[in-house]
Order: structure tokens, then sequence, then C-alpha cells
């Protein structure tokens, strides 16, 4: 169960946060305030009173035990609300030189992103998909959630294609509260079905992460002897000197690399390429200061 889960990858990461640039649903204090706070909502857990926070929300028991201010946290409190999406298609089952293949590369960024968020007090769910939804669970804030995403993430690549496109139009309707949605996968499909699917969480007004795991040898293409290729999300095979298709292919995967990153760009969605051959957490702490920095 805790395959994915690598605390001395975590570790490294430090106390950098995963922070959505637009106003989320949801409440943490000095960040976004939440236009349903004051309903109804599930208790959660504590934390330590800060400046600013209302003073019915401190909880005089545990002030008379510890002398400490603690304010009670609510499950719809939370600074956002997240969405990973892993793709569990037959391409995310490549593998290089006995390195880590692209799904299991995926569930490492999964694992770590969802410990991240829940120690920020953000609600995560997880969505695992090849041609449909194959597994769904819902967003929660709860210290429990941690645990229920790893036992997902322990899946098999399928034996079968993909379809990012509309996937990702079955997701975007399940989701009724607008939050951060991060989409972790080789992205190996047709780019405008792609571009319909992540314009529709924009159309809800969600943010949209995307990382788009290739192995290095499917960037760097580095054959030299005469080669059997196989078709990962087909039955072809080619036997074939690399010499002779090197030229052609790199240009064919930078226009197909391009043509994602231009599809996120035109929609304001956040994009970063992730090679297997980065350790996940050098890519992960690289990206989320990036990001912190850009604000």
């Amino acid at each position: 169960m805790r395959k994915h889960f690598d605390p001395d990858g975590l570790s490294k990461l430090g106390n950098l946060e995963l922070i959505a640039k637009q106003v989320v649903e949801g409440f943490l204090t000095g960040r976004h305030r939440s236009p349903y706070h004051g309903f109804s909502v599930e208790y959660l857990d504590h934390r330590p009173y800060t400046p600013g926070d209302e003073i019915r929300s401190i909880d005089w028991k545990i002030l008379a035990r510890t002398d400490k201010y603690h304010v009670k946290l609510f499950e719809d409190e939370t600074n956002l609300r997240a969405t990973i999406l892993l793709d569990c298609s037959k391409s995310m089952a490549f593998q290089h030189s006995g390195k880590l293949s692209k799904l299991t590369y995926g569930s490492y960024l999964a694992a770590a992103l969802t410990h991240l968020m829940l120690r920020q007090n953000d609600a995560v769910g997880l969505v695992l998909f090849d041609t449909a939804v194959r597994q769904y669970l819902p967003p929660k804030a709860k210290p429990t959630q941690f645990r229920r995403v790893l036992e997902l993430l322990e899946p098999e690549a399928s034996p079968g294609d993909t379809d990012v496109g509309s996937v990702l139009h079955e997701v975007a309707e399940r989701i009724r509260r607008r939050g951060l949605v991060i989409l972790i996968s080789d992205c190996i499909d047709d780019v405008a079905s792609i571009a319909s699917g992540l314009q529709h969480f924009k159309h809800n007004a969600h943010e949209v992460l995307v990382f788009q795991v290739m192995d290095d040898a499917e960037l760097t293409f580095p054959y030299d002897r005469l080669t059997r290729f196989q078709d990962m999300e087909g039955l072809g095979k080619v036997v074939a000197n690399p010499k002779s298709l090197r030229g052609r292919y790199l240009a064919r995967i930078q226009e197909f690399l391009e043509g994602v990153r231009a599809t996120c760009f035109e929609r304001d969605i956040g994009y970063q390429l992730a090679n297997t051959n980065e350790p996940y957490d050098q890519f992960l702490a690289a990206y989320l200061e990036k990001r912190s920095r850009i604000g």
C-alpha cells in the first residue's frame, strides 16, 4: 500500500505549498474565505489559532486543558478542493533500461501532491482512468484520505488504449464545486480531443495543471541497432533501423509536445513536461518553487 509513499523524497520538498492561483471554494485563514462559511459542515480537526480567526471558532475546552488557543477546522474550511487524474492506460507502462515506468512515476507524483495538499488542510481526490474512469475517490480533507489514495495507487497499466478527452469531459461533469484539477498523463491521444476536455474544466471555472509524463527514451530516441518497435496503444509492430527514423521521429515528437503545450498555454492552463529520468521529488520541488514565484 505504501509503495508510492517515499518519506525521503517528500522531505526534500520542504515547506513548499501548492497554492491555487484563482479563487476557489473553501476557507483557510489568510487565504480564501468560503462563501459558505457558517453553514452546517462536517467537523474535521483542530489547528492553532492565528490572528484574524473568528472568536466563535475557538475551542474553549482545549484552551482550558492546554492553555493554548486552537480553532475548530471543518471539512469545508479548506484552502482548495483538488482532484488528481492519473492516466493508467497501456502507454503509461512504458519504461526504458529498467527505470521507472511512466505510470509508477505518475503514481509517485500523485502521492507526493496528495501528501502536500492534505498537510495544507486541502481536500484531495483521485481519478484513475484509461478509456473511461476506473476509480473515483471524491475530494476529502480528512487525515485518512492519504491512506485511501495510497490504497488506490497500486494500479497495473490497462491492456487497452486511452481516451483522455472523453474522460476529462466525464470528470468535469462529476465535479460540481470549482477547485484545482491536476492531470498526470503522457497525453498520447488526439490533441484536439484533449483540448476540448481541458476547456470543459476551464468553462466550469476550475484551475487546471497538466503534468505530461514522458520516458527519456521517448524524448531522445537513443536506439542505434536494428530494433523492433511496438505501438504502445495498438497492435502494430515494425522492425527498423533507428538511424533512418531518428530525424523524423524527433520532429514528430516535438510537434506533439508543442501541440499539448500550446493547448495549455492558450487556455491559461499550467503545464510541465516531466522526464522520468529526473527524480520525481526534484521535479516537483522545482515546479512548486517556480509556481510560488509566479504567484
